[in-house]
């Protein structure tokens, strides 16, 4: 169950560290706020490797965090900017687990400008983690 551990790790310190608007999690049903400002939360699996032999050996897994900021079109780049700021030092430099998870180790966030669509700017926060866990 540790990938269900990583994801509720991932999760829950998003969920008590930002409080500024709401956050649409992966394949839950949501409905778009009227201001369309809002948060997507995404994790992204990557490799996974054993970096021991030992009798109970610790697996690697590397994986990105990666959460997409909506913001009205026309609203400028500096609440949107803001809220990069504030989620990048959710995630930044800092390790946690929950239940069987793993130590969960987050590395430097970074800051990628998506753009409009459909009347709604958009920038994503990317944060790269790794994750170890003895089996």
């Amino acid at each position: 169950m540790s990938f269900a551990s990583e994801r509720s790790a991932i999760e829950a310190r998003l969920s008590t560290n930002w409080t500024t608007t709401t956050v649409q999690y992966e394949n839950v049903p949501f409905t778009k706020p009227n201001n369309n400002t809002y948060v997507a939360l995404f994790i992204i699996n990557g490799d996974a490797t054993q970096i021991d032999i030992v009798p109970n050996p610790i697996h690697r897994f590397l994986g990105e965090i990666t959460m997409q900021l909506f913001v009205p079109e026309g609203s400028g780049t500096n609440i949107v900017r803001g809220y990069a700021d504030t989620l990048a030092s959710i995630f930044r430099n800092v390790s946690f687990s929950s239940g069987s998870s793993g130590t969960i180790l987050c590395r430097t966030p970074s800051i990628q400008r998506v753009g409009v669509n459909s009347g709604i700017y958009q920038t994503n926060v990317s944060v790269p983690y790794q994750r170890d866990k003895i089996f």
